[in-house]
């Protein structure tokens, strides 16, 4: 569902400025129709052409898929020409949005004494249809588009964008939940390029505010309302902006289903989106199954952030920043509030999405530097701050080779083998054949940790070859605050300290230093500071 309505904005709302300037309304029109079928879309409606002015009634243009089909319908679209060698598009009336598409149909638990349904091939599935309906306001809105055919340049404005949806929240149920939102001062520009059979495109946007709102009322199924409840959410970011670039390949696809042969005859993706503050609330209120009031509000909140995606037969990459997070929370069922803080949080993927024989690179990071909790979450499990209070990070850097037997985009992944049973998973098709701990570092409570090293895979992935070091510090203090505490048995605590003897070694002259060396060998053995542990 996400994927065709989000393609559904950018070719309604970005791409109808896709005009040629020089031309005629017929010809701009033309091209929006091309244009929007290279994204696997079909268009239609009344065309009156009056020379100068070409208007198109009821323009409808919709995507349909094995899972299902989304529609986005215009009222009316203008295109203008304005005397001045550039063409004006207008989008008059509220863009209506509906896109329907199956899922399986929630399935009753087997009762204790069912028949084993043995080996026997699981019967098809059923489904239900569920349903998402919107409306996408575009007041004032304006697109004006120079160049040549060849070189397309348009800049849209759109004093505010609103738009107001309908969602299922779970098969078989007729509850919905209604989402709103608004964007500022929109505006952009995009140049489009002919290359190769395809279009190079480059864009950037900017927006003064952009929020979103949730308020939804979820009936109760149990006697006297149990499981009934109420929520509003609420997020709003501020000064956001993006930048990016796209390539398309000269043939048409529905990239809801052949995403995966889009990537291979050439398209790719990479955008940067940024905003300078981010707020948000929320309060949910409700009963539970028992029949209990359960009710929770808060607050949440960030700094400049930045999220990076890209994607091409290459791989699929991801990256994302943030700074001064920050997030409250009261629930009736505690005596205080929830709060915790952080001073900077990222995280970096880059996935293989293309099948081949050769190895692809891979990778996962993760920061979360700056991390304090509120004195009220301290004190419950220490009242009397044996603990340090101090900023706690984690640092988590991966990376490696992997070998990629299937598509990651290919339907078929996702579907378990014809001869499977039911409950049968996919075959992953991911396998790794190298991997570098560039670092795993924890940095709280008074103690660190960190670690580093390479394994290499060879046919069977459970049984790498390699080393990893690690250091440790403060390890044995904390142990013993621990003791001290109640927190943890004495007994049990010796069992961890013989645990840890297995694995580390005090460092000469600094016993609260630790140093551990993990090698895996050939055949599956396991050697940890030179004796063998498996």
């Amino acid at each position: 569902m996400v994927r065709p309505l989000a393609t559904s904005l950018l070719a309604l709302t970005l791409g109808a400025g896709s005009a040629l300037a020089d031309v005629t309304p017929a010809q701009v029109w033309e091209n929006l129709q091309k244009y929007s079928a290279d994204y696997g879309y079909q268009v239609s409606g009344d065309v009156e052409d009056a020379g100068g002015t070409l208007t198109v009634t009821d323009a409808v243009f919709t995507m349909a898929g094995e899972a299902g089909t989304t529609s986005a319908t215009i009222p009316q679209m203008t295109f203008q020409e304005t005397g001045d060698a550039r063409v004006r598009v207008v989008i008059k009336g509220d863009m209506a949005v509906d896109s329907r598409f199956t899922v399986p149909a929630p399935q009753p638990d087997a009762p204790a004494d069912a028949p084993d349904a043995g080996t026997d091939a699981p019967a098809p599935a059923e489904t239900v249809e569920m349903t998402m309906t919107g409306t996408i306001k575009l007041p004032d809105n304006e697109m004006v588009v120079s160049g040549t055919p060849e070189d397309m340049l348009y800049e849209y404005t759109y004093p505010t964008m609103a738009f107001d949806f309908t969602l299922p929240t779970e098969p078989g149920k007729d509850a919905t939940i209604p989402v709103t939102g608004t964007v500022t001062d929109l505006t952009g520009s995009q140049r489009n390029v002919a290359a190769d059979g395809g279009i190079d495109s480059t864009f950037d946007m900017k927006a003064a505010q952009a929020e979103m709102q949730i308020d939804a009322l979820v009936p109760g199924e149990g006697a006297g309302g149990a499981g009934s409840g109420s929520m509003d959410f609420h997020v709003a970011v501020t000064n956001l902006t993006g930048t990016g670039t796209a390539k398309t390949p000269g043939q048409s696809f529905d990239l809801g289903s052949q995403l995966a042969q889009a990537l291979a005859a050439g398209l790719t993706f990479d955008t940067t989106l940024t905003y300078e503050t981010l707020q948000g609330s929320f309060e949910v209120a409700g009963k539970d199954d028992s029949g209990q009031d359960q009710n929770a509000k808060g607050s949440f909140g960030s700094g400049a952030s930045d999220i990076a995606v890209r994607m091409s037969d290459q791989g699929l990459g991801y990256k994302a920043a943030s700074a001064d997070a920050k997030a409250e929370m009261t629930v009736n069922t505690l005596p205080f509030p929830i709060s915790y803080a952080v001073r900077q949080i990222s995280a970096e993927m880059l996935l293989p999405v293309s099948k081949g024989d050769a190895a692809q690179p891979f990778k996962f990071a993760y920061v979360l530097d700056g991390l304090t909790f509120s004195d009220a979450i301290w004190n419950l499990f220490d009242p009397t701050s044996q603990l340090p209070r101090d900023p706690a990070s984690l640092t988590v850097d991966l990376s490696g080779e992997a070998v990629l037997s299937q598509d990651l985009f290919d339907p078929a992944l996702a579907q378990p083998p014809a001869d499977a049973g039911a409950d049968a998973a996919p075959e992953a098709p991911f396998a790794p054949k190298s991997l570098t701990v560039n670092k795993v570092a924890l940095d709280a409570v008074g103690a660190k940790a960190d670690i580093a090293g390479t394994l290499e895979f060879g046919d069977n992935p459970n049984e790498p070859v390699g080393k990893l070091n690690g250091s440790f510090e403060g390890v044995n203090g904390l142990m013993d605050k621990l003791v001290a505490m109640g927190l943890v048995p004495q007994e049990q605590m010796m069992g961890l300290r013989m645990m840890l003897a297995m694995f580390a070694k005090p460092v000469d002259g600094q016993p609260d230093q630790l140093t551990s060396e993990i090698e895996f060998r050939e055949g599956g053995s396991i050697f940890a500071n030179g004796q063998q542990v498996k």
